[in-house]
């Protein structure tokens, strides 16, 4: 076997072996709502491991800023936001599309880079209205050539950030909707059961209305007889006492007669005044 066949042969090998890593990675990352950033910590720690630079960082890109949502090194507790101007970040964003320096501090018109660190991968993330969300971003402290390859290897995973964090979003603002429909929904309610309340007082009330109607009537029919005939004796010859008797007898009656007519007037649900 010559040599240039020994030579093709472990560069297939080391190919194939590459591909195998870039698969296994790819089938690893699980991404379930909730836990973006365990997931983009994954991909970031993928990507560093599988074009063997020394860290690589997943960010979010808004109004002017960056906001680190993943890293393959510790960076420490707290929210870690730059402004994207003059950085190599705010450079791939600008023109959206990936961005390979060999030597940052040599190139210093692409941006500036972490202190340390020299070599530069930067790769937009694209959602799928090809709207610019963010970047990968790898560095590594001594220049290098970034290969197509590599390029290609971090666009992949690219690919499932963007997805990732568009669909987180979406889920977030699903949920921000969700919450405010239920609070509507709990007002509504609220206001239906307020209103069916008014609704079943205003049926009681024209219930004790109408059963207070028939009591008047019932009442009144016999008062009205009873006083049709002490009229008639005002017309007899009575003794003084006797006379006092029937008009205190009148009286009372005719006080009778004015407290039916108020019972029909407070018992009238029209007299009632209902907030609304």
């Amino acid at each position: 076997m010559s040599k240039t066949s020994d030579e093709e042969i472990l560069l297939h090998n080391q190919t194939w072996q590459r591909e195998r890593q870039i698969i296994a990675r790819l089938s690893s990352l699980n991404y379930r709502t909730g836990e973006l950033g365990s997931y983009l910590h994954n991909i970031a720690c993928g990507v560093s491991e599988l074009i063997g630079v020394d860290w690589t960082v997943v960010t979010f890109c808004q109004e002017g800023f960056e906001t680190v949502l993943a890293s393959s090194l510790e960076m420490g507790e707290g929210e870690h936001v730059y402004a994207l101007h003059g950085l190599l970040t705010g450079t791939v964003i600008q023109i959206g599309r990936s961005l390979a320096v060999k030597d940052a501090q040599k190139n210093p018109e692409y941006g500036q880079a972490p202190e340390g660190y020299c070599a530069y991968l930067g790769i937009p993330l694209r959602t799928a209205e090809n709207e610019v969300i963010g970047t990968i971003c790898s560095f590594n402290q001594q220049p290098r050539d970034f290969t197509k390859e590599d390029i290609q290897i971090v666009e992949l995973f690219a690919e499932r950030a963007a997805t990732a964090i568009d669909n987180y979003h979406l889920y977030q603002q699903q949920c921000q909707f969700n919450q405010i429909l239920e609070a509507e929904v709990e007002k509504r309610t609220a206001e239906l059961q307020t209103a069916q309340a008014k609704l079943l007082e205003q049926e009681r009330l024209a219930a004790i209305g109408e059963f207070a109607a028939i009591i008047v009537h019932e009442i009144r029919n016999p008062l009205t007889t009873m006083l049709m005939g002490l009229k008639y004796f005002r017309k007899t010859i009575l003794t003084e006492s006797a006379q006092e008797r029937l008009a205190l007898a009148l009286s009372e009656a005719s006080r009778l007669e004015r407290l039916l007519s108020e019972i029909l007037l407070y018992a009238n649900p029209k007299c009632y005044n209902f907030v609304n």
